[in-house]
């Protein structure tokens, strides 16, 4: 674990790109550290390595390539801190107010029939030094291991870090799988989930499985559940596929954003949500993860990865997440990315609370 920590504290002490990362319920770590510093974007789906892609669905993913990149495991050891964060962010009235307007056009714009569902966010911002994002990591780990936790740092974009409980796409072989999630209330909360949450849900399946329709073969669709992430449950249902590697890209193109993240007409919410959102999201909704990763990891310790090469039959797979519950941070502020999806029937005092109590995911880790 100690070396984990000098790994990450290294490179962020001399300004180089890595990303760590925690698969749910791994037992160890992950981490790529490029070689260099020249921001690359991927060009084709049959490339390796991780990939950090935006909301803004006309950009290409920034990639850190395997073959370019130093790759790591280490076993992850029980790190025990003594108290959750400290951290707090005062409400801003003014901001609340804003935000409420925005939610009662977006709510306005359902009611007339222009949308069936709308996915309106927001970004809390407050001054702060990140000294040891090492340390941020395991906090993560240890608050949210149902979640792919992860921080991502490149010179020239700046700091990501979240813990995301939303598979966007899985691929091993011929295998696809992605999950439709939705619906948001406390685990505490003594109740029945709501109408609203259950349609809202449901908007986001039905959505995926028009997506998929025309690329995939044997499409299956499960029951709906109710899913854990963190102190926050939500409604999920698992949607699995055969798809020819091919036709990954194309099938991902198809996805994003999903109407968990964006809403339905996908291209008339886009728009809105460009227009209308005060602020840019950057990576927030966006997706990244493994990209054609083997299924083997080099051991932690300084061998370079080239010398793995023997390894050509080991099958390559994707583990791709939604980036939802996440923060970044540049130049000594902090910025936590929090939002909603509405319908016909949510009410802006409600999707407000909504978007405090995610607030406090990465809240407590800071």
């Amino acid at each position: 674990m100690q070396e984990l920590i000098q790994y990450i504290e290294e490179a962020w002490a001399s300004q180089m790109p890595f990303v760590a990362y925690h698969f749910p319920d791994a037992k160890g770590v992950n981490c790529l550290f490029p070689k260099d510093s020249e921001l690359r974007h991927l060009q084709r789906y049959d490339e390796a390595g991780f990939i950090f892609s935006p909301f803004e669905t006309t950009s290409q993913p920034i990639v850190f390539p395997e073959v370019s990149s130093e790759v790591l495991k280490f076993e992850l050891i029980d790190h025990e801190f003594e108290s959750p964060g400290k951290f707090r962010i005062k409400e801003n009235p003014e901001e609340k107010e804003n935000y409420l307007k925005l939610l009662s056009q977006a709510i306005d714009q359902i009611k007339a029939e222009e949308f069936r569902k709308i996915v309106v966010s927001r970004r809390i911002s407050a001054d702060y030094e990140l000294e040891h994002p090492a340390e941020l990591l395991l906090k993560l780990i240890q608050s949210y291991p149902e979640a792919f936790t992860y921080v991502w740092f490149h010179p020239k974009v700046g700091f990501w870090a979240g813990a995301s409980p939303e598979v966007f796409a899985k691929t091993y072989r011929t295998q696809f799988k992605t999950m439709a999630l939705a619906g948001t209330k406390q685990v505490d909360e003594d109740r029945d989930w709501t109408e609203k949450e259950l349609d809202e849900q449901q908007i986001v399946t039905d959505e995926i499985v028009e997506a998929l329709k025309n690329h995939t073969e044997n499409l299956q669709i499960s029951e709906r559940k109710t899913d854990r992430a963190g102190e926050l449950l939500h409604l999920r249902t698992d949607i699995t596929a055969t798809l020819e590697s091919s036709k990954l890209g194309d099938v991902l193109s198809e996805l994003h954003p999903t109407p968990a993240v964006c809403g339905l007409p996908k291209d008339k919410a886009y728009k809105f949500l460009k227009v209308n959102e005060s602020y840019d999201r950057q990576f927030y909704t966006g997706f990244f993860g493994e990209l054609n990763m083997p299924q083997h990891n080099q051991r932690s310790g300084r061998t370079r990865n080239q010398e793995n090469q023997a390894y050509k039959s080991v099958v390559r797979a994707s583990g791709l997440y939604v980036n939802l519950r996440c923060l970044s941070y540049a130049a000594g502020k902090i910025n936590i990315y929090v939002g909603g999806g509405l319908t016909k029937d949510s009410i802006p005092e409600e999707e407000w609370a909504e978007t405090v109590n995610k607030s406090r995911t990465m809240l407590k880790v800071l």
